[in-house]
């Protein structure tokens, strides 16, 4: 967990654990060469108490000449204007001061939790449902967070403080069964530890295994979206529908992580199943759909403005003819003119139309209900619907294409080509679109 020559930073609450752990690193630290420091957060929960705890901390530390960081933070008053409740509040302004001190200081934080502490992460996870990694425990390492007494358990902690004649403080919320982990600590590991005694190592000889098979699953997980990979239209359902339902299961789970959604349940999971072996769409959460059209499955945040349709504020080219760019939504467009060539032509004949075109009352805005174009090469006039149904466009893009219309003719679609009355043919001049996003 540490290396010759590291800082680490020991998260000191002033209970057994940490006094242990600050207590351990400073007599191995001239061993290793470590800069040990420390760093505390009063949460004000408890008043009096929670000012004393943070005041034993630093006499501690300035004892043994131990630099330490404090923070206040009133962590009720927080949780009530975020509308968290205060274990989930209190342990978020941890992590983010944790990540402050490790980013200035290059540091390891090392954080106190014990084998008892794993075994009750376990069952709390167990009862309130939870994935492999739910029941993986808690992680030795992650990042830069460090648990060097993870294998060690309460009372072997004690015996270490009673043993050295270490001095700590006693947090009288961890007596009462007010929350849930003490539920646990108190009515539930007394239980398992008449079964089993050496309950709280077992289990970390547990978590060891099934993190061994969740690190394969996800493995796996990753190379079945890299086979069934097709670029911007997603993933072939055919090729994710045919992996086992595991790994399937587990590719979504990843595809969710990777779209900002990670409070997903079993029930999400299920249901983007159905998706992918059926087709169709679904709503995840008010700003995620999942997706399975023209045998390609996506998952589309909803929440911009690229995925609503209809033609608000859109521009009208007539009105501004001094300018050549335009800003619609997050998109930069310019109108350029241009001498053409044979080759240029051949390259460009997507973005390029004539210049008699830019004469017309032509608006730039997104398609609406109505809209035709006659494409160039095909000789029919066709709806933009069925069009983008022809070519396979995902559905969650095209309300973002931009179309350059006069009414409901149009002339121009983004990526898409021009219409047969805006091709360039003979003529010397022509004008050149360009697109890009902001």
């Amino acid at each position: 967990m540490l290396k010759n020559g590291d800082t680490v930073v020991v998260a000191l609450s002033g209970g057994a654990d940490s006094v242990c752990l600050l207590h351990n690193l400073i007599s191995i630290k001239e061993k290793y060469n470590l800069t040990v420091k420390a760093c505390h957060i009063n949460h004000c929960l408890r008043g009096d108490e929670s000012e004393n705890d943070m005041n034993f901390c630093i006499e501690l530390c300035r004892q043994n000449d131990i630099e330490i960081f404090t923070k206040v933070v009133d962590v009720h008053a927080l949780a009530e204007k975020n509308g968290l409740g205060c274990e989930e509040c209190g342990r978020n302004v941890r992590y983010e001061f944790f990540d402050s001190l490790a980013e200035k200081y290059n540091s390891k934080i090392a954080t106190a939790h014990n084998a008892d502490d794993n075994l009750e992460t376990v069952i709390y996870n167990l009862v309130r449902g939870t994935s492999l990694r739910g029941l993986s425990g808690i992680p030795k390492i992650r990042g830069n967070i460090i648990r060097p007494l993870i294998f060690a358990t309460r009372t072997e902690i004690e015996s270490y403080c009673s043993e050295f004649g270490l001095v700590y403080m006693t947090d009288s919320t961890n007596l009462t069964d007010e929350f849930t982990r003490n539920k646990i600590r108190h009515r539930v590991i007394p239980c398992l530890k008449e079964i089993n005694p050496s309950a709280p190592k077992t289990v970390l000889r547990m978590n060891s295994n099934l993190l061994q098979i969740a690190d394969y699953l996800e493995k796996s997980g990753e190379l079945l979206l890299r086979l069934a990979d097709a670029g911007s239209k997603g993933y072939r359902a055919d090729k994710l529908a045919e992996a086992n339902t595991v790994i399937i299961r587990e590719a979504v789970a990843i595809l969710l992580r990777k779209s900002g959604f990670s409070a997903y349940s079993a029930k999400n999971i299920e249901e983007i199943l159905e998706i992918i072996y059926s087709g169709g769409k679904i709503s995840i959460s008010g700003s995620l759909i999942a997706v399975n059209k023209q045998g390609f499955f996506r998952l589309v945040k909803t929440d911009s403005d690229d995925f609503k349709s209809g033609a608000e504020n859109e521009i009208i080219l007539t009105e501004n003819k001094q300018k050549n760019q335009f800003v619609y939504k997050n998109k930069a467009v310019n109108f350029s003119n241009v001498k053409i060539s044979r080759k240029f032509l051949k390259s460009s004949s997507k973005n390029l139309i004539n210049s008699g075109i830019m004469g017309k009352s032509l608006e730039l805005r997104t398609r609406k209900s109505g809209d035709k174009i006659r494409l160039s090469g095909r000789g029919v006039t066709k709806s933009l619907k069925k069009l983008m149904n022809e070519l396979k466009i995902p559905e969650e893009q095209r309300d973002s294409l931009l179309v350059l219309a006069e009414g409901n003719e149009v002339f121009w679609i983004e990526g898409i080509g021009v219409s047969e009355k805006a091709i360039v043919t003979d003529q010397e001049e022509a004008v050149l679109i360009s697109v890009k996003e902001k």
